[in-house]
């Protein structure tokens, strides 16, 4: 490199854009501070129902149309943003017809740093989007058959939506969060330390899967619900309807509200579980601590068996003889809780049942 073209590559840097060599042909890259350019525009009329297919290494973000804007719903709009000026316009492919919108990249991943796809659409619309690197996903207000979106590294964020089949998923670490209902037959998982978090989950299916991230669940409304981790911790704060639990290494177990029936397998890690009300017959397997919070008026018969058990003295049931099995016979569902380690048993104090009957009715 010439001085000339070194003294041109420092006063950049120090500006806050980089420059790549000309051998691969890289366009210069702006900062983040940069505003971004808007490179492509469309607006087309079209049908109620039709389907939005992404595929970028780049951020997308996808809306229903503004009716105050545009009369009606039926109106499709995609902006395509670039932190480039210099962007080429051949570099993302828009195709739109009546009923389908389909946006790809056509050229190598380095050349589209920067690069962001803002779509409105009407909200009947099926949603299929995939990015590769760090590109983000962000999709709020749509009701569709179908809501499908893949990332890499990025993140994924959604709000307000339902479907009839809804898979969020991350292979490289991005993290999934949902705000308000999620409703529909929904999967989510991540990798790494991607971790989940979701306000308010209703439909059918849940199934969520992280391998060390943590997952937050506001509350679950979901017919059939299952949690899977390795090393994550579990913070499930208001669990309905019947749920599965499977930790397979270190990862941790939090139920503030249990309200429904839980079957549950846990590795070396604690758990905490607060009862509200066992609907069905559950059960816990752990080879870790255990410390189970139940109601004053519970009428649910509980089997306890551990190495070591801590019993609340206002707690009425009958030891074995080995002290290592408790048991209260009720005529309600069973509650079955094994571990290697200890089990301590305790009754909600007032304040928790208070915060159990706001969290499960």
């Amino acid at each position: 490199m010439n001085l000339s073209r070194q003294l041109i590559v420092k006063w950049l840097s120090q500006k806050g854009v980089g420059i790549a060599s000309a051998s691969n042909k890289s366009l210069l890259r702006y900062s983040t501070n940069s505003k971004p350019f808007l490179t492509k525009n469309y607006v087309k009329k079209v049908e109620p129902f039709g389907k939005i297919f992404v595929d970028i290494p780049g951020d997308v973000e996808i809306k229903t149309t503004d009716p105050h804007k545009y009369s009606g719903e039926n109106t499709l709009i995609v902006n395509v943003y670039s932190k480039n000026k210099e962007t080429p316009d051949d570099i993302i492919k828009v195709n739109m017809s009546s009923d389908t919108c389909e946006i790809k990249s056509v050229q190598s991943d380095n050349i589209l740093q920067g690069i962001k796809c803002s779509i409105q659409a009407p909200p009947r619309y099926d949603v299929e989007v995939k990015t590769t690197g760090e590109g983000n996903v962000d999709v709020t207000g749509m009701v569709s058959d179908i809501i499908n979106v893949q990332t890499e590294f990025g993140n994924i964020y959604g709000s307000k939506l339902q479907g009839q089949t809804i898979s969020l998923s991350s292979s490289e670490g991005g993290s999934v969060t949902l705000k308000n209902n999620i409703q529909g037959d929904i999967e989510i998982n991540t990798a790494k330390n991607g971790t989940i978090d979701a306000e308010k989950c209703m439909g059918t299916k849940l199934d969520i899967s992280t391998e060390s991230g943590n997952v937050t669940i506001g509350s679950n409304y979901c017919e059939a619900a299952t949690f899977t981790t390795a090393d994550g911790k579990l913070n499930l704060n208001n669990l309905h309807m019947d749920s599965t639990v499977d930790i397979s290494g270190t990862g941790t177990l939090n139920i503030s509200c249990l309200d429904g029936s839980l079957r549950a397998n846990i590795g070396e890690g604690d758990a905490v579980i607060q009862v509200a009300r066992i609907t069905g017959n559950s059960s816990v397997t752990s080879n870790g601590n255990i410390l189970l919070k139940i109601p004053e008026d519970s009428e649910n018969s509980i089997s306890l068996q551990a190495d070591n058990l801590n019993i609340d003295k206002t707690i009425d049931g009958q030891y074995s003889d080995d002290k290592k099995i408790f048991t209260i016979e009720k005529n309600d569902c069973k509650f079955d809780v094994k571990t290697e380690k200890n089990i301590q048993l305790t009754r909600a104090s007032w304040m928790d049942g208070l915060n159990l009957q706001k969290r499960s009715g």
